[in-house]
């Protein structure tokens, strides 16, 4: 009896390892989820895995909000004063917060990420349902239908109504020609995937190399750099540059009788155009000692200018 009391000593302690071992990997096995503000149907129990097995952490009270940041089975993963814990999905509501679209002719995509296909396009001041966020996009309601939008397209409130003609101009007087290559170069991957089209540019979901960059530029700042290649070279010919000074946010040019072609530049030697010859907005590769374009642009200066 006194060896089979050590043995237990001796087993015991091991047993309980093992346990706590399993527990532990089973309350880490979630699958993420877009971050969604939800509250408490109930007062409820909050425990420390996915399951009633698992020890009570806290109890919260009907209606305390929570974000839920991943689903294992019947459980969500919660994030509770800065650990992970677990409740019942069903105790559990989504809360909804309406959001606005802050650009113009801004897609709504399948999944979050410009490599998902675009589902729709919304004009400014379009009002969504937001019911979650996952890296850099929102997850909205439109139309019964989930959607993400990139979030840098997206505020909490309706935009100035701006007025018609050439120099108008939305953006906020602080702005900076920097902060409009950027805003450019994130409104124009907003755009990669709609389709190329000379005779639907001005449509939703469709561009040409021109329209493509009036519609960036007029997006994030108001101002129209121009309808066609030959509209932009002349309205931006004070602020045209050599390809030695290119730089993130310019429009690079390419200047040929009958067959100009405009595109954007967004460092690392990557531009994004309107590809005839692949049907869509793509990135592509800039070769520096390349002879095809012809010079670039400061665009973000001459919208700065017209404000």
């Amino acid at each position: 009896m006194h060896f089979k009391f050590r043995h237990g000593l001796i087993i015991l302690p091991a047993v309980c390892l093992i346990l706590a071992a399993s527990v532990h990997a089973d309350a880490a096995s979630y699958k993420t989820t877009a971050r969604t503000v939800c509250s408490a149907k109930t007062s409820v129990h909050v425990r420390k895995g996915p399951g009633l097995s698992y020890p009570v952490q806290t109890t919260i009270r009907k209606g305390t909000r929570v974000k839920k940041i991943g689903v294992c089975g019947s459980w969500s993963a919660i994030k509770t004063s800065g650990s992970i814990s677990y409740i019942k999905s069903s105790y559990l509501k989504k809360l909804y917060k309406f959001i606005y679209v802050s650009g113009s002719s801004v897609n709504l995509r399948s999944g979050p990420g410009t490599s998902y296909s675009s589902v729709a396009v919304v004009p400014r001041n379009t009002r969504l349902k937001c019911t979650g966020k996952s890296h850099g996009w929102m997850k909205v309601k439109y139309k019964k239908r989930t959607c993400y939008i990139s979030r840098s397209f997206t505020s909490t409130k309706k935009s100035a109504a701006a007025a018609g003609g050439a120099t108008t101009n939305s953006a906020s007087a602080s702005q900076t020609s920097d902060s409009i290559r950027g805003r450019a170069i994130a409104a124009a991957r907003n755009r990669i995937g709609d389709l190329y089209s000379q005779s639907r540019r001005n449509m939703p979901g469709y561009a040409d190399c021109s329209s493509l960059l009036r519609d960036v530029f007029l997006s994030v700042t108001g101002v129209n750099i121009g309808e066609t290649t030959n509209g932009q070279i002349a309205a931006l010919s004070a602020y045209k540059k050599p390809l030695s000074a290119l730089q993130a946010g310019d429009i690079l040019m390419r200047i040929e009788a009958g067959s100009n072609h405009a595109a954007l530049y967004i460092g690392n030697n990557q531009y994004i155009h309107a590809s005839s010859t692949r049907g869509r907005v793509v990135i592509s590769t800039y070769y520096p000692s390349s002879s095809y374009w012809t010079c670039c642009y400061d665009a973000a200066a001459y919208c700065s200018s017209r404000r």
